[in-house]
């Protein structure tokens, strides 16, 4: 009952993780980058594929911090 009950936390936290996440302070206002910057940042969980931003800021698709390149 105990192993049951902690899977189905889990996977509740998982999926509430993975969720799409409607705080996003506004993911318009990140400018995807351009070969020319220097600085790119990117979702560590590579939810757009290669997709890289000149700013700092949220992922549109998950929420998580965008990390330095």
């Amino acid at each position: 009952m105990k192993k049951t009950t902690v899977a189905l936390l889990l996977v509740a936290i998982i999926y509430s993780s993975c969720s799409n996440n409607t705080n996003n302070k506004n993911p318009e206002s990140l400018v995807v980058a351009t070969e020319n910057t220097t600085i790119k940042y990117q979702c560590p969980m590579k939810c757009e594929g290669d997709t890289s931003y000149t700013t700092k800021g949220q992922c549109p698709v998950c929420g998580m911090d965008l990390e330095k390149l």
